[in-house]
This record gives C-alpha cells, sequence and structure tokens, in this order.
C-alpha cells in the first residue's frame, strides 16, 4: 500500500509549535511563583498559542491530517491548552 498524505497535510510540527510556544508557560507555572505581571504574560503567550492551533487546524481543513503520530501530537497540544486555560481562569 502507498501512502496518500498530503506533502502538505497537517503533521507533528504542526501541532508542536503550539508546543514550543506552551512549554515556557508550563516550565515557568510548574517550578516558580508567579510574579505580578505573570497573568498578563500568560494570556499573551495562551493567544499566541491558541493563534498557532487555530493556523494548525486551517492546515488540517485545507490539506488533510498527516500519519497517526500527528493525531497524537494534536491530542497532547490540546490537553496542555486545556490545562492552560483552567490554570489561567483559576488564577
Amino acid at each position: 500500500m502507498t501512502d496518500t498524505v498530503s506533502p502538505r497535510a497537517a503533521t507533528e510540527g504542526t501541532w508542536a509549535l503550539p508546543l514550543l510556544a506552551l512549554a515556557p508557560l508550563t516550565a515557568i507555572r510548574l517550578l516558580a511563583d508567579p510574579s505580578a505581571p505573570w497573568p498578563i504574560i500568560s494570556w499573551g503567550i495562551f493567544a499566541l498559542a491558541v493563534s498557532l492551533v487555530a493556523i494548525g487546524w486551517a492546515a488540517v481543513f485545507r490539506h488533510g491530517m498527516g500519519r497517526p503520530a500527528a493525531r497524537g501530537t494534536c491530542i497532547l497540544v490540546h490537553v496542555v491548552l486545556v490545562w492552560h486555560f483552567i490554570s489561567l481562569v483559576q488564577q
């Protein structure tokens, strides 16, 4: 069988960008005591990650999803995004 995935399909890299944007947010939240400007910075990074996820979904709607590993990365980024949203709202 041949792989019929479009060369422009959403791959793991598509979903890795939002995870990279959320990595500093996660590290600071878990390892440090947030300071006063922290909520503003957190919402800014969160908005960047949400926009990168929206760009990823646009790629999925246009070109389809890549390999099964891309689906796993997609699920991971959405779980982390929801966790951060809940954390930010409770802050």
